[in-house]
C-alpha cells in the first residue's frame, strides 16, 4: 500500500471484526511496510478517533467513531428503513433471523436484521460486512437476476474461498458455482445448507423494483440446519417471496413520492 489513504483504509478493514485488535508489528506486516510506517498510519487514525490503543495489551482496535458513521449514512438509505416491519414480520412468522443485503456497485452487504424466537443456536453477522458472493443463498439469490457472465464477473472480482476457507463443499470454481446459479435462477431462490458455515442454512430472495432488472437488495432467513432443511425454508419461501414483493412496491412508491417532491419543490424555486 503505497499512499496514505490507502494505509489508513487497510488498517481500518484489517480491524475490523478484531475485538481483541492487532498489535503494529501485525500491522506493518500486512501492510507490507515497515514498523514507522505503520505506527504514523495508526496513530494519525487514533488521533481522528477512528482508532484506539489499548492501554493493557498496547494493541490497536477499531474505534467507534466508524461505526456511528456508518450508522448514519445507513438511516439515509430508504431501503433499510423501509424493510424494518418486513424484517420483524419474518422473524415473527419463521421465528428465524432474517436480513437485509443491499447492493453496493460490486458485492452485497449486510445492513439490516431481526432476530427470531428459536431458543438454542443464533446466528447474527455483523452489519456492514459484505455477503460472500460464492457460497452464500443471498449471493446466490442476488447474481441469479444477472447474466452468468456478469455473476462470474463479481464472484471472482470478491474471490473463491481458500482451500481452508469456509467448508468442504463450498465451490471454488466456475463450474461448480454455475451449478448452483443456474439451480437459483431457476428456482427463483438461493438456498444453502453447510456450505458457508457447518450447521448452517439460509434461503434468500432477490428484492426486484421492476420484472427484468437487477435486484436492488436480498431478503434472507438463517438459522441452524438442523431445523432449517430444504423442505422446511421451501415452506417458508411464500412468506419471504411475498416480503420481498412487498418491500419492493413501497420502495419504488417512497422513491417515486420523493422525485416528485423534488421536483414541485425545484419548480417553485425556478418560478
Amino acid at each position: 500500500m503505497s499512499t496514505a489513504i490507502s494505509r489508513g483504509l487497510g488498517i481500518l478493514q484489517m480491524l475490523t471484526g478484531l475485538p481483541e485488535g492487532l498489535a503494529l508489528k501485525e500491522i506493518a506486516t500486512r501492510l507490507d511496510v515497515v514498523k514507522s510506517s505503520a505506527h504514523r498510519a495508526v496513530s494519525e487514525l487514533v488521533d481522528l478517533g477512528y482508532v484506539r490503543q489499548d492501554q493493557d495489551t498496547g494493541k490497536y482496535i477499531l474505534g467507534l467513531k466508524l461505526i456511528s458513521l456508518a450508522q448514519r449514512h445507513l438511516a439515509t438509505i430508504p431501503l433499510v428503513d423501509l424493510a424494518q416491519s418486513f424484517l420483524d414480520r419474518l422473524s415473527a412468522t419463521s421465528g428465524e433471523l432474517s436480513r437485509l443485503s443491499i447492493v453496493d456497485e460490486s458485492t452485497l452487504v449486510w445492513v439490516a436484521k431481526r432476530e427470531g424466537s428459536k431458543s438454542g443456536l443464533r446466528f447474527d453477522p455483523d452489519d456492514g460486512q459484505e455477503v460472500k458472493l460464492s457460497c452464500s443463498a443471498s449471493g446466490l439469490a442476488w447474481l441469479s437476476t444477472m447474466s452468468d457472465e456478469r455473476a462470474l464477473e463479481l464472484v471472482e472480482l470478491q474471490g473463491y474461498p481458500a482451500p481452508d476457507e469456509y467448508t468442504p463443499i463450498a465451490p471454488r470454481t466456475h463450474a461448480e458455482y454455475l451449478a448452483l446459479l443456474h439451480e437459483a435462477r431457476d428456482l427463483g431462490f438461493g438456498y444453502v445448507a453447510d456450505l458457508f458455515e457447518v450447521g448452517v442454512a439460509a434461503i434468500a430472495v432477490p428484492v426486484i423494483l421492476r420484472p427484468g432488472e437487477e435486484a436492488v437488495g436480498v431478503l434472507n432467513l438463517c438459522g441452524p440446519s438442523a431445523r432449517l432443511d430444504r423442505d422446511r425454508c421451501i415452506a417458508m419461501l411464500p412468506d419471504l417471496r411475498q416480503a420481498a414483493k412487498e418491500l419492493a412496491t413501497v420502495f419504488r412508491d417512497e422513491h417515486v413520492r420523493e422525485s416528485t417532491l423534488k421536483r414541485h419543490r425545484f419548480g417553485s424555486v425556478d418560478a
